[in-house]
């Protein structure tokens, strides 16, 4: 009897200790989900930044390009050339 006693007790303890583990575990599991989340919105954010700086250094690129080749006066013009046919192709292509 003394001996099922004390079987039964070792059992509730190790039940107690996995019950703390299993506890701890999904206090764990929801902390990495949560960090998960935010690493992948984090993720979103900067590669919105490199679409954004990539546009930039198109523009400079661009404007660099049409100054050395044409000049600041004369690449500005063709900038404005390019802006006002861009304007005219949207509004065709939205009527």
């Amino acid at each position: 009897m003394v001996n099922e006693e004390i079987l039964i007790t070792g059992i509730e303890y190790k039940v107690r200790k996995l019950i703390e583990v299993n506890s701890f575990l999904k206090k764990e599991n929801e902390r990495f989900f949560q960090e998960s989340e935010l690493s992948a919105k984090k993720i979103i954010e900067l590669n919105n930044k490199i679409e954004e700086n990539q546009k930039e250094i198109f523009k400079f690129t661009l404007a660099n390009t049409l100054e050395i080749e044409f000049g600041v006066e004369e690449g500005s013009k063709r900038i404005d050339s390019l802006i006002d046919e861009i304007d005219r192709c949207i509004e065709v292509l939205s009527e």
